[in-house]
């Protein structure tokens, strides 16, 4: 459609498409029963002449425009472009009942959406924005603040202070969505550190759970009496429940 509003007969096209403009036939005598058929260019001239070129560049812009693989499925329509322009519509954007399916499943991934772990801001960003996409193909509106709210929300808990300075400080009516990620991309640095030093802290707390499991077995094995085994239970199994209150603590 971009295409054919910038041609010289561009609103006759248009109209050719949307059935709004009958083609050019001439009608034999009242009192036959032969059938109309459409004139022939040579025989055309003034505004039906600009009308018979409108339908037949109609038609062939849409062939020239399409794939293979949709054409074979259209070709059958060249007598009408109308007709042929109401299956490529049905082909590209589907039925009520299949748009009605798409505006569902949409809704339910914005919901659902969030952040992954070890996910960066930008591919985080990326997701969301191609979801958004795909609102706007099927039409479905959200509000700027809704939008901005909701990826501060999907986000990693390290995020968290930044993301509530943005609510505080950003008027988040107005804030285009792109404006909030490069905001809150020159933070990301600090959040990265953030996020490495709970990783060490996480491979520390399950190294010292290997270390006591490992020390456990070890000691079942070489014990020589079961006191001995008693005793070295109950204390391994103190070391494990203080490990495993650490690991607690720091997920």
């Amino acid at each position: 459609m971009d295409f054919i509003e910038i041609h010289d007969l561009g609103v006759l096209i248009r109209k050719s498409l949307e059935g709004v403009m009958a083609p050019v036939w001439r009608t034999h005598p009242e009192g036959t029963n032969e059938q109309s058929y459409q004139l022939k260019f040579e025989v055309l001239d003034g505004e039906n002449l600009k009308r018979a070129k409108a339908d037949r560049l109609a038609k062939s812009f849409i062939l020239q425009g399409i794939p293979n693989e949709i054409y074979v499925k259209i070709d059958s329509y060249k007598a009408s472009s109308k007709q042929m322009w109401d299956q490529l519509e049905k082909m590209m954007l589907g039925s009520k009942v299949g748009n009605q399916l798409k505006i569902s499943n949409c809704l339910n991934n914005y919901e659902e959406f969030k952040g992954r772990v070890a996910e960066s801001l930008e591919e985080t960003y990326d997701r969301f924005v191609t979801l958004l996409n795909k609102f706007s193909k099927n039409k479905v509106n959200k509000s700027q603040i809704q939008l901005n709210v909701k990826f501060l929300s999907i986000l990693q808990p390290e995020w968290k202070r930044f993301t509530r300075q943005m609510k505080q400080i950003k008027d988040l009516n107005d804030i285009p969505l792109h404006e909030v990620y490069e905001t809150l991309k020159q933070n990301e640095e600090e959040v990265d550190e953030i996020m490495d030093d709970k990783r060490q802290g996480e491979k520390t707390v399950v190294d010292s759970v290997a270390l006591v499991v490992k020390q456990k077995k070890k000691k079942m094995i070489v014990s020589e009496s079961d006191d001995v085994e008693a005793n070295s239970d109950s204390d391994d199994c103190e070391q494990l429940k203080q490990a495993m209150l650490m690991l607690t603590k720091a997920f």
